[in-house]
């Protein structure tokens, strides 16, 4: 562990592999468990796991500051990221397989490149439009490529698709509203606040259907699993991911996000016995693609222009 710790690339990696079995993992809970206590389970440990590495820097005071100083900022970037970004994607991922919603909660950067082309007046260079026709066109392979003849008869669950592409889209607004509140203040106090937010209304609902009660019955090896999604698969890898970013460029740091949805897949085939279909492959690669061609697009732009900037998907 302190090999990985020492070198940010070594994190960056392992990030983009516990990031890319958070979908494969959290199917295998939901066997078990309700989307909602999914869900729920994850912010709370999330929430939780940044505050402790808040804490181990001394910084725990941050939190109260972020609460006093900023609550309708926070409560703002709860509920894109606790609580409509992670809710989406999670409630996506109980009607679609897990590699499917792994790459479809994953297009939050060609929802930043549409945001970036219809806002900014200046003239949109040639690659970042590139980009999202091809990864947009990957998305449409992926979603029809099951059953090609048309959206009325298409494999995949319509509702599942529409989540995950709400959660991607929740996460793309939330990159646009974290900026500048993360510029203001330490990133995982901003976290941890948010995390407040974001999990409030699921609480709620959870102690008004009875799912939070139910959480106390499950075995223990599905509270690993839920451990696992909230803790590692989310909390600790935010904190190597901001470490990371500390450490290196953010153009070096977004190279590893395309890594994720390949880790997502495979382990999807391992963990669940998922088929990775040719439509899958075609569709997944034209996505990662498209993706890449924007944010390289975006960042000799931004350089021209003397910015610098990045973003994550937890």
């Amino acid at each position: 562990m302190r090999r990985v710790l020492a070198s940010p690339y070594l994190a960056l990696l392992l990030t983009a592999a516990i990031w890319g079995s958070l979908h494969p993992v959290g199917k295998l809970a939901l066997r078990d468990v309700q989307p909602l206590q999914l869900i729920l389970t994850r912010v709370i440990f999330a929430g939780l796991t940044v505050f402790i590495l808040l804490a181990l820097q001394g910084k725990a005071g941050e939190l109260s500051r972020e609460l006093r100083s900023r609550p309708g900022t926070m409560a703002v970037l709860g509920f894109l990221s606790f609580f409509g970004s992670s809710g989406a994607s999670m409630s996506a991922l109980a009607l679609l397989p897990a590699s499917v919603s792994s790459l479809l909660s994953n297009v939050s950067p060609l929802f930043v490149a549409l945001g970036v082309i219809a806002i900014e007046r200046r003239r949109t260079p040639p690659g970042v439009i590139l980009g999202v026709v091809i990864g947009f066109a990957g998305l449409v392979v992926v979603v029809l490529g099951e059953d090609a003849p048309g959206v009325g008869s298409m494999a995949l669950q319509p509702v599942g698709v529409g989540l995950a592409l709400l959660g991607s889209l929740s996460w793309a607004l939330y990159i646009g509203a974290s900026r500048r509140a993360m510029a203001k203040g330490h990133p995982l106090a901003v976290v941890a606040a948010s995390s407040l937010f974001g999990g409030l209304p699921w609480a709620l609902l959870a102690l008004a259907d009875g799912a939070f009660l139910e959480l106390f019955r499950l075995p223990p090896m599905v509270w690993a699993l839920l451990l696992y999604t909230g803790i590692v698969g989310t909390g600790l890898t935010y904190g190597l991911w901001t470490a990371a970013l500390r450490r290196l460029s953010a153009a070096s740091v977004a190279v590893f996000q395309y890594a994720i949805p390949f880790f997502a897949v495979i382990l999807a085939a391992v963990l669940l016995g998922e088929r990775i279909t040719m439509p899958l492959i075609v569709g997944g690669v034209g996505i990662i693609a498209g993706i890449a061609i924007t944010q390289h697009a975006a960042r000799s732009q931004s350089r021209r222009l003397g910015r610098d900037g990045a973003s994550c998907r937890t």
